[in-house]
């Protein structure tokens, strides 16, 4: 690296940590410390392989009784908590060693794809549409990159998707600046105002956000998931024993997270080499806009109509993507390196429910669906500049691949089936709100809302 690079990143890093440091100094003045757990006695009496009965112990005698509901009851209480971005794989092994066994055996939940926090949350919760797949956008009508940091630091990020007004808690604004630098202790933070809601809420209902378990799966892997879920447990496990067990208790997360180590897709050089274009805004024929935010496995690109196959083409042939994939009136017509099989010729367990997958991802949960997405390989992500720098990753999500799509849905009154679309949770989650009605889609490129 030249002297001038070396000082180039130099500046850079300090300029991001001083975004950082001073949120940071407000975590810290939190209290993070989970409550003691209490001593008590967890009892399968149907051998169902769920935890019927609580019975807590003061000097060694019962001194409170908790009663699970009823399999398949409707409880009169229900507490929601969506973990982000836990894997299906994880949280099912932690329930084979004993952890979560109030719970039945959770069941797979196929995210959407890409296999994002905003589309996924805005399926499972049956929402309106999101602006943008993550909160950083194009916006076609403006014709412009929106949101992204400076939302979330004049706390203007949940505009972007109506999913938020959902959460009856989720982390202040100022904490998600601070989360890829310092996942554990801002997920600590996290856990406690969770676990201090819990015993003090009388809401019959109550839908809770555990956001930091993204980033610790991004910067710490699989075992940052483990390590948070045994707290998480912990935090459940002390709720319900001290009388929350005769509630409705569901966890999900909104999708998964791949295994390995990632590192950045270069989209402006697969792009340079086609003759387009990397744009802030479509202005010429070649041009594409590529909202970078989050370091996931997937890119949506926005290009003028009729350039979408080219612009998909250009980057299928790029190092670490997998394919891409766009609309072609009712089709979905996907492009990938030479030698690579179809996508759509896969096995099922490696690229779970894709056609449709697809289809949805083109079309729905977004106001403004991308021309074409990207799919990249496990190992590789793209994403903003800024948390590149803050982050080395060991983890990430967005793609089609099984890891990145499957989270899991977890519930203390219904036995789930073994797998449900994001879009088949709702019903289970036990909510009074209706459902937003799904929106008609209508093809940008046969009206005036992306140039032609």
């Amino acid at each position: 690296m030249s002297s001038l690079a070396r000082r180039c990143r130099r500046a850079f890093l300090g300029g991001a940590l001083a975004l950082v440091l001073p949120p940071l100094f407000l975590l810290l003045g939190c209290a993070t410390g989970l409550r003691t757990p209490l001593a008590a006695a967890y009892l399968d009496l149907d051998g169902d392989g769920r935890v019927d009965r609580i019975e807590t112990l003061e000097k060694g005698r019962v001194a409170r009784v908790s009663q699970a509901p009823a399999p398949g009851s409707k409880p009169v209480r229900t507490v929601v908590i969506a973990i982000d971005a836990v894997p299906y794989e994880v949280f099912a092994r932690l329930q084979r060693e004993g952890l979560f066994g109030e719970f039945f055996p959770a069941a797979r939940m196929v995210s959407p794809f890409p296999s994002l926090t905003n589309v996924g949350y805005a399926a499972i919760l049956k929402t309106a549409p999101v602006l943008g797949y993550e909160d950083k956008y194009y916006d076609p009508v403006r014709n412009q990159v929106a949101g992204g940091v400076s939302d979330r630091l004049g706390n203007n990020y949940k505009d972007v998707a109506s999913f938020h007004e959902i959460f009856d808690w989720e982390p202040p604004h100022l904490w998600g600046v601070t989360i890829y630098k310092f996942p554990m202790t801002v997920s600590l933070a996290e856990l406690h105002e969770i676990e201090r809601i819990l015993h003090s809420s009388e809401d019959p209902e109550l839908v809770l956000y555990f956001g930091g378990t993204d980033a610790l799966g991004h910067v710490r892997g699989w075992k940052g998931f483990e390590e948070c879920l045994r707290l998480v447990d912990q935090v459940v496990k002390g709720f319900l024993a001290a009388g929350g067990a005769d509630r409705r208790v569901v966890l999900f997360s909104d999708h998964g997270t791949t295994a390995v180590p990632s590192r950045r897709m270069d989209l402006e050089a697969a792009l340079d080499k086609a003759g387009l274009r990397l744009k802030p805004r479509l202005e010429r024929p070649g041009d594409v806009v590529a909202p970078a935010y989050g370091l996931v496995g997937a890119i949506p690109l926005y290009t003028r109509c009729g350039e979408e196959e080219a612009a998909a083409r250009a980057v299928a042939e790029a190092p670490g993507t997998d394919f891409a994939a766009w609309r072609e009136g009712e089709r979905v017509r996907v492009a990938l390196r030479p030698g690579r099989p179809d996508p759509f010729d896969r096995p099922a367990e490696q690229y779970p429910d894709l056609r449709d997958r697809l289809d949805e991802g083109l079309k729905d949960h977004v106001v403004n669906p991308a021309s074409v997405i990207v799919s990249l390989e496990d190992g590789w992500h793209y994403g903003s500049g800024l948390f590149d720098a803050l982050a080395g990753m060991k983890g990430t999500h967005g793609g089609a691949t099984r890891d990145a799509s499957i989270g899991f849905v977890a519930s203390n009154v219904d036995r789930l089936p073994e797998t449900l679309r994001a879009g088949e949770v709702y019903p289970y989650l036990g909510l009074s709100r209706p459902p937003t009605p799904p929106r008609r889609f209508v093809d940008p490129c046969s009206g005036e809302s992306r140039p032609h």
